[in-house]
């Protein structure tokens, strides 16, 4: 008798199962074993035995004629001695098919009930065909058995429906749960199951039991061990008649390490390793889920992310295990202060996402970003030190900043990014924000386009000597034309050069630009030429070679250059700063500080550094005539230059009493539009001449 047809999941489950499997009544007839019924076959044993006529399956099985006559001996021998008391026979044959071909098949035979003249017994079925082609261990007992079962288990039980008690279990099921059989048989099914699948077992046995339902197939389905374990299954059950009651088969493999490996992968697809939080990935899932909810309830959601600002230095200071500690410390901080349905993620490194719901106003929205920092303004403690971690927040906000998670995460690190241009804590995103950058992108991608098609250019401030008004020398300044735009101030894009690093390009263009245009005019007037670097040319190693290749490419005068920083740039990192002025000086270049005051002035420094020039920042200009203490700094800095050999330089001078305080003052310098603006080579050669 064969199981009635099943659902397509339950035969896929079995077709993938690597044995048939058989319930027998066989009669004993002399010194052998005559099939009589098939109490149970599963659709994998039919398709091996009788494909196509499964219906034939008590002629089928045993047939001697269906056996290669070299392996009949075999079988006789292995019958005889179940015959003779035994309880459980392996045996390996050829089995013949309709077509006329060969089989190998792996049997194992176990007799599960004994009666006067008949024997139950239970069969599998394997076929190694496949095998045998690649190896002869086949027809050796167990090496080939053993390695097969070993990666591809089946599991079968028998059990009574009526009141549940196990009648059978082969060694494989037995493994699994860890039970002797003769335990198992004084335990009823349900008892070996979790308690959350137990009231569905007894409603399926029970039903069973009336005929209503079979088969039936449990794809994960949690046993507990005697040891007290979970295991999970896959089993499909079964149901037949014998001796006037329904007895159920349960035919299933053992999925715990797939399960395992499962989980584990979506651990490492889903979550973050170090510290268990969902990734990025999840965090958008889980965002995506939010916003669909938030939709329907008419619901704020803070999308925020955070950065940890000075992590690089922790992992090069104290070193990445201890870098990985505080990430995990910040996780469950995060976990352990802020609510159980707000999302925390790390993304990458020191990157980490979060998400709140129900943001009811402006008051809303402070409270949980503040919370958010004083969970992680308390120092970390790593290997006895302490280290106090600075973080900043950028924010967006659902659905006012907008609706996807994609572009509700893409603002939130916009303003996180313009956060950490502007040295803030927290930034919220704002259309002025997307504007700007908006913005920026352009020029960005304008000014290296610019700079091929020529649209830079210098400009020319005289500089005069403060005595007698005469034209002593000039700064260059750049400016930049663009086609639509038109011409565009330093202050609009020397800061976005300097951030991308476009500066050094720019610089190099306008050092050589000014040189060739500068180097007549200062052999035939003796003017000399300043010019201003960026902090981050600053940090360059390679300026003074630049500045020397570039003097003796044009044949300037290096003693009539004169090389401008600031004095923050100066300060910054002082040491490296004296290497590179000495560099320099030994070209015969003049060093002169800019913005002096506006910075962190050493006089230490200030007197290694050697510096020719001192020039005083407008700020203090502007504010001669405003009261005696900007008076009085404009004085001391003249004094001071005096005092460690340099001169004086006061930039935009504007009106005359401004001239006459400086003058008094003695400072020897000046620069402003009272004198002249800044102007083009052509126009700036004329004043020179006049």
């Amino acid at each position: 008798m064969l199981c009635p047809p099943l659902e397509p999941p339950c035969e896929r489950y079995l077709a993938g199962l690597p044995a048939g499997v058989y319930l027998l009544e066989t009669r004993v007839q002399g010194e052998t074993l005559r099939p009589e019924k098939v109490l149970f076959a599963s659709p994998r044993l039919a398709n091996l035995a009788s494909p196509g006529s499964p219906e034939n399956l008590e002629a089928v099985l045993w047939d001697p004629l269906r056996i290669h006559p070299e392996d009949r001996k075999g079988l006789l021998e292995s019958t005889r001695r179940l015959l003779e008391g035994g309880n459980e026979e392996w045996r390996l044959f050829r089995f013949q098919r309709k077509d006329g071909s060969y089989l190998w098949i792996k049997e194992g035979l176990s007799v599960f009930e004994r009666l006067e003249d008949r024997l139950i017994i239970i069969g599998l079925w394997v076929d190694l065909t496949e095998e045998k082609k690649v190896s002869d261990e086949a027809r050796t007992d167990q090496p080939l058995w053993l390695s097969l079962f070993g990666k591809a288990p089946v599991g079968l039980i028998l059990y009574d429906l009526e009141d549940g008690r196990f009648l059978y279990a082969n060694p494989y099921a037995l493994k699994v749960l860890g039970y002797q059989l003769k335990e198992l048989q004084g335990k009823r099914v349900w008892e070996v199951v979790h308690p959350r699948f137990r009231r569905e077992i007894q409603k399926n046995l029970s039903r069973r039991a009336k005929g209503e339902v079979s088969p039936f197939f449990f794809q994960d389905l949690t046993l507990i061990t005697k040891e007290g374990q979970e295991r999970v299954v896959s089993l499909l059950t079964e149901t037949f008649q014998w001796e006037g009651r329904r007895v159920g088969v349960g035919i299933g493999v053992d999925t715990t390490p797939q399960r395992i490996l499962e989980r584990r992968l979506m651990e490492m697809a889903f979550f973050d390793i170090l510290t268990g939080l969902p990734n990025r990935h999840l965090f958008l899932e889980k965002l995506r889920a939010l916003t669909l909810r938030g939709a329907r309830k008419r619901e704020r959601l803070l999308v925020a992310v955070l950065d940890l600002a000075n992590f690089r230095e922790v992992n090069a200071t104290l070193g990445y295990e201890a870098g990985n500690r505080i990430l995990k410390e910040i996780a469950a901080r995060l976990c352990a202060g802020l609510r159980k349905d707000d999302v925390k993620s790390r993304f990458f490194a020191d990157r980490f996402g979060l998400i709140f719901t129900d943001i009811r106003g402006t008051h809303s929205l402070h409270v949980v970003l503040q919370k958010v920092q004083n969970l992680l303004k308390k120092p970390f403690r790593v290997n006895d030190h302490e280290v106090v971690i600075s973080v900043r927040i950028g924010g967006a906000i659902f659905p006012r900043d907008g609706k996807t998670p994609e572009e509700l995460l893409t603002k939130a690190e916009v303003a996180l990014k313009r956060a950490k241009e502007n040295d803030e804590t927290v930034g919220l995103y704002s259309t002025e924000i997307e504007r700007s950058l908006s913005e920026e992108a352009f020029l960005r991608t304008a000014m290296v386009e610019g700079l091929k098609r020529g649209e830079f250019f210098p400009v020319y401030q005289p500089i005069v000597r403060l005595s007698d008004r005469r034209i002593i020398g000039v700064e260059a300044l750049i400016r930049w034309r663009h086609p639509r735009l038109g011409l565009l101030s330093p202050a609009k894009f020397i800061g976005l050069a300097e951030k991308t690093g476009f500066i050094s390009e720019l610089g190099e263009f306008i050092l050589r630009k000014a040189l060739e245009e500068m180097v007549p005019l200062v052999r035939e007037n003796g003017l000399f030429l300043c010019l201003n670097f960026s902090a981050r040319q600053f940090r360059e190693t390679a300026l003074p070679k630049k500045i020397e290749r570039a003097l003796e490419e044009t044949g300037f005068p290096p003693e009539k250059f004169h090389l401008e920083i600031t004095e923050t740039t100066a300060m910054e990192k002082a040491e490296r700063t004296l290497s590179i002025l000495e560099k320099l000086r030994s070209l015969g270049i003049k060093i002169v500080l800019d913005d002096f005051g506006m910075g962190y002035s050493s006089m230490k420094y200030l007197v290694e550094f050697e510096v020719d020039k001192i020039k005083i920042d407008r700020f203090f200009v502007s504010n001669l005539l405003s009261g005696e203490k900007s008076q009085y700094v404009v004085r001391t800095i003249v004094g001071l230059a005096r005092n460690v050999g340099a001169r004086c330089l006061a930039e935009g001078i504007e009106r005359e009493e401004e001239l006459r305080l400086l003058q008094e003052m003695g400072c020897d310098e000046g620069q402003g539009f009272l004198f002249a603006p800044p102007l083009e080579f052509e126009k700036f050669r004329e004043l020179v001449k006049r």
